[in-house]
């Protein structure tokens, strides 16, 4: 009805109207997909499509995808693999796309000049991936909802988002038998940890 009315009184107002709707459109088209997303793996109905991967493949993809985002952010985006990692079975699509959501997050809450890292070691059976920011942290008594959907921390809010990402970020890891975790420190960094079985 607003927009009735300004498209015959105020063009101006009416094509600010229509921008703003084409952005909140753009988020419930997100948080419908991701919905979906988080329902299908909820119930057990997606199916892995699990490949042997080497890790340092699997962390590449993602990071050059980042990249450019992190530099328009002012960031250092830097990734730290070593060579001879025993391979992993993962479902490298949807495990990329976990690594995509924490990378995105930790360029949404590090301040210019901060450095992002992104690296993975063996330890005992598993692979350890880690990313870790030098950005805001997260506030204690949010770190153990963290993974809940819906869950936003005060300062995320403000930017947007769906919530649903980290949500996504833990079943598509639990589906792979594996552990995803965060170490924060206010005013320090966080670091997001991801353990998976060594194929």
């Amino acid at each position: 009805e607003t927009l009735q009315h300004c498209v015959r009184t105020d063009p101006d107002s009416a094509e600010r109207f229509l921008n703003l709707m084409d952005v909140e459109i753009d988020k419930l088209t997100q948080m419908v997909l991701e919905l979906l997303e988080l329902s299908r793996i909820e119930s057990g109905r997606v199916e892995m499509l699990m490949t042997h991967e080497e890790v340092a493949d699997l962390l590449k993809k993602p990071v050059e995808r980042m990249k450019m985002q992190a530099e328009r952010a002012g960031l250092d985006l830097q990734l730290h693999c070593p060579e001879g990692l025993p391979v992993i079975k993962v479902d490298a699509e949807r495990m990329e796309r976990v690594l995509i959501n924490i990378i995105h997050n930790a360029i949404k809450y590090t301040p210019p000049g901060g450095v992002i890292t992104v690296s993975a070691e063996q330890v005992n059976n598993e692979i350890l991936i880690r990313v870790s920011d030098t950005g805001e942290g997260i506030d204690e008594k949010d770190i153990p909802r963290i993974f809940e959907r819906f869950y936003k921390t005060d300062q995320a809010r403000a930017s947007g988002g769906t919530g649903l990402g980290l949500a996504i970020a833990k079943h598509i890891v639990e589906a792979h038998q594996g552990r995803i975790w965060v170490e924060s420190q206010k005013g320090v960094g966080s670091v997001f940890s991801i353990a998976l079985k060594i194929a």
